[in-house]
């Protein structure tokens, strides 16, 4: 049988009866719907603006509490202030990464870009909108709309104050087609925004189609009726534009669009009014039109039931495979169908990305959470499998993030091709549990595996993992033990290089107790304390005989912790980043120890030692001379010393740093000689007056003639570089003997003396004035 259309079907048994009152009812609405729609077009269109204006200023204030504790933060300040550019830009990105900030960047007050997280503001180059930076320093701070790099951002500006403007931060969103899309799922309407210079649109971003939007751009403020729009289709957008913000020659407009035939989306209601008055005022058509509902009431209460069904999450449903005669009702089944499909997928996709990492595609930690705790909770006994890139950072500072997200990528599907179960922890931390418990063979053969250079681009990255083990239940009862303690072994693997290791109660006994120190050592440096305290070691001066200089050395003493070793708080202070607080600690310590040896009538120089953060900070020379100029002592009083390691960091600014102590007078020392790279391609270009060699050569010096030749060769070495020689770990008389006949310049160990405090030192010197140290050479 042929299905009919509803609409003939209506329309033969209606049409002699209503045909006559239609009609008149018609001319009618046709009079009124275009003032009823063009009044709540205006309405719509107003409401929008209020909603997007909200919207932006409820970014602004955002911005605004995330830059101004951005410019609050302590540590930023001082960062900023000593213009430490590695935890400035590891600040910023940090932050931005926190709430989501696509723009974030320090620029200087003369309007130069210090630091960036956005490739458009390269670091050197200026501001795009010096006026802004004379708005913000003038009035303490300023927002806009701004185009950077072919992209619109919402961006404030703040000042960075100690307590005057140092610097200004910016943090902006950018406005993309994104924000557009759920500014449109709140307005019902079509968003667009515009950037012009002049005449010409230098910028433009829109949820409509480029087609559709140069057609709504020209229905600005139209006046309209339905029968243009409706059966014309003369007007396909009525739109309204507005300025959000104007800076130089550039204003930025926005245009809100609504689709005019959805403005009579009231008009098919009064259509069924029409027609209700028309079959209440004609009693035969009323009639035969109940006859015909009956052929409507079924299908379409069934498909009431089944969008019911539907909205309980039941998507396995056949909607038409019943026969129906009417057109209209069977296209309304397949509608339903192909909706049906549709929200399916929507809801698969969102699972999808509630339980899986987006950038590698692995399970994220929310979602291997509930997985191990399930595990756990049904006695399941499995091994965990950390696997972290080691220097991960490196590679994005090196390759660039986008590299960096490649490596991830790829590292994350090599895991998830050997089964079990793959999730992505942290930035670059995965997890892997695999089905069965790995030996240290497959480990090792994993560990090989997963290292296989990545070609990005025609870029070879060599990856080093480390990877780390638990054994659950045993070892870890919980998902978040887990995590936390994963997070332990991976950093005990990375610190200690040890990149295939297990789990052990030890391993967290000491990264506790590292973090002890850091809070403890924190604490010490913030209040008055004797906790910490400096002990100097003597230096003979082998050819005068005499004392004329001491090492300073720091202790630690704590009532928590006990006697902390300076080789593990000092490199945890380094890790942590707070090494600069305890090298000021024992620069004013041992300046005012140097005013009492002076007050003494002794002459003795302070070595103090310099960690690789401190030969790099360009603060550190001029706090020096004004401490020592506040105080009235000579530069004569201290002196410095580096290792090999912190020099070849970078050489470069190495070199230009310890040039300028040298132009100040202070002499300098390459302390544990021989341990590190010892390259005379950057010896001879050192501003260095003396090489230290490390003590693990001079301990047995009188008994081990290896160290005999090394030391001899140090020693000419030295000297065809015009350089003293100071040899720590003197230990007896018989190598004190053999250093003076090799000419060895200082002498350092226990045989002349141990490190002791200061009060010490003065008795020990006043004892020791007159002693021959050679007399049984």
């Amino acid at each position: 049988m042929a299905a009919i259309t509803l609409n003939k079907s209506i329309f033969r048994l209606v049409v002699g009866t209503v045909l006559f009152i239609t009609v008149g009812v018609l001319v009618s609405m046709w009079a009124t719907t275009s003032s009823h729609a063009q009044k709540q077009l205006n309405r719509n269109l107003n409401v929008a603006q209020g909603v997007l204006q909200q919207v932006l200023g409820s970014r602004e204030q955002q911005l605004y509490i995330s830059a101004n504790a951005l410019t609050l933060d302590f540590a930023f300040r001082t960062a900023v202030a000593t213009n430490d550019g590695a935890t400035i830009q590891s600040v910023l990105q940090n932050h931005g990464n926190r709430i989501d900030a696509d723009l974030m960047a320090l620029v200087s007050l003369d309007g130069n870009l210090t630091a960036s997280t956005a490739k458009a503001l390269p670091q050197g180059s200026p501001f795009p909108y010096p006026e802004l930076i004379q708005t913000t320093l003038q009035e303490g701070g300023s927002s806009n709309l701004m185009l950077i790099g072919g992209k619109l951002y919402q961006v404030i500006i703040l000042t960075v104050d100690t307590p005057k403007p140092i610097a200004l931060t910016v943090v902006g969103f950018e406005l993309e087609s994104e924000l557009l899309t759920q500014l449109k799922k709140i307005t019902q309407l079509e968003i667009s925004l515009q950037v012009r210079q002049g005449e010409n649109v230098i910028f433009s971003e829109s949820t409509l189609a480029p087609d559709a939007q140069a057609e709504a751009l020209n229905q600005q403020e139209a006046e309209f009726s339905w029968f243009e729009t409706v059966l014309l289709k003369k007007h396909a957008y009525i739109s309204k534009q507005f300025s959000l913000s104007q800076l130089d020659d550039q204003t930025v407009w926005a245009v809100l669009s609504e689709n005019a035939e959805q403005i009579f989306s009231e008009f098919n209601q009064l259509q069924v009014t029409i027609s209700i008055v028309a079959f209440l005022s004609m009693l035969i058509a009323l009639i035969f039109a109940a006859l015909f509902s009956r052929r409507l009431s079924k299908p379409l209460g069934n498909l009431a039931q089944i969008a019911n069904r539907i909205s309980h999450g039941n998507y396995q449903q056949n909607l038409v495979s019943e026969q129906q005669d009417l057109a209209e009702v069977q296209e309304l089944s397949s509608a339903f169908a192909l909706m049906q499909d549709n929200i399916q997928a929507r809801e698969s996709k969102i699972i999808f990305q509630a339980n899986h990492d987006l950038l590698t595609r692995v399970n994220n930690r929310y979602h291997i959470e509930q997985l191990v705790d399930d595990k756990l909770k049904l006695k399941d006994e499995f091994q965990a499998i950390g696997i972290n890139i080691f220097g991960f950072r490196g590679i994005n500072d090196i390759f660039g993030y986008q590299s960096g997200d490649v490596c991830l990528k790829i590292l994350a599907s090599r895991v998830a091709e050997l089964g079990g179960l793959a999730a992505r922890l942290t930035g670059g931390e995965l997890l892997w549990i695999p089905d069965q418990v790995q030996t240290p063979v497959q480990l090792s053969a994993l560990k090989l595996s997963l290292e296989q250079p990545i070609d990005d681009v025609g870029v070879v990255i060599n990856l080093k993992v480390a990877i780390g083990i638990i054994h659950c239940p045993e070892q870890a009862g919980s998902a978040q033990l887990l995590f936390r303690r994963m997070n332990i072994v991976l950093d005990e693997a990375q610190i200690t290089r040890q990149l295939l290791l297990n789990f052990d109660p030890a391993i967290e006994e000491r990264y506790l107790r590292r973090l002890s120190i850091i809070v403890e050592l924190k604490k010490v440096l913030v209040s008055e304390q004797q906790e910490l305290s400096l002990s100097y070691q003597p230096k003979l001066n082998i050819g005068a005989n005499k004392i004329k200089s001491v090492e300073a050395l720091i202790r630690w003493n704590s009532p928590t912790l006990g006697f902390v070793s300076p080789e593990d708080f000092i490199n945890i202070a380094e890790q942590a980043g707070f090494i600069d607080k305890i090298t000021e600690w024992v620069i004013n310590r041992a300046i005012s120890d140097a005013l009492l040896i002076q007050q003494a009538g002794i002459d003795l120089c302070i070595a103090i030692n310099l960690s690789a953060n401190d030969v790099m900070n360009e603060d550190l020379l001029p706090y020096v001379v004004n401490l020592l100029e506040q105080n009235n002592l000579p530069r004569s009083v201290l002196s410095f010393e580096i290792t090999e390691s912190d020099v070849v960091k970078d050489p470069e600014k190495a070199i230009k740093h310890l040039s300028a102590f040298r132009e100040y007078g202070f002499i300098l020392a390459i302390d544990d000689f021989g341990t590190g790279y010892s390259s005379m391609a950057y010896l001879k270009n050192l501003p260095v007056d003396t090489l230290k060699v490390d003590k693990s050569f001079i301990l047995k010096l009188n008994t081990q003639v290896g160290d005999q030749n090394i030391v001899q060769t140090v020693l000419k070495l030295a000297k065809s570089f015009g350089m003293d020689v100071v040899a720590e770990g003197v230990e007896n008389q018989a190598t004190l003997n053999l250093l003076q006949q090799w000419g060895c310049e200082y002498a350092q160990g226990y045989h002349i003396c141990r490190p002791i405090p200061v009060a010490a030192l003065l008795d020990w010197y006043q004892t020791n004035i007159n002693q021959d140290w050679l007399e049984n050479s």
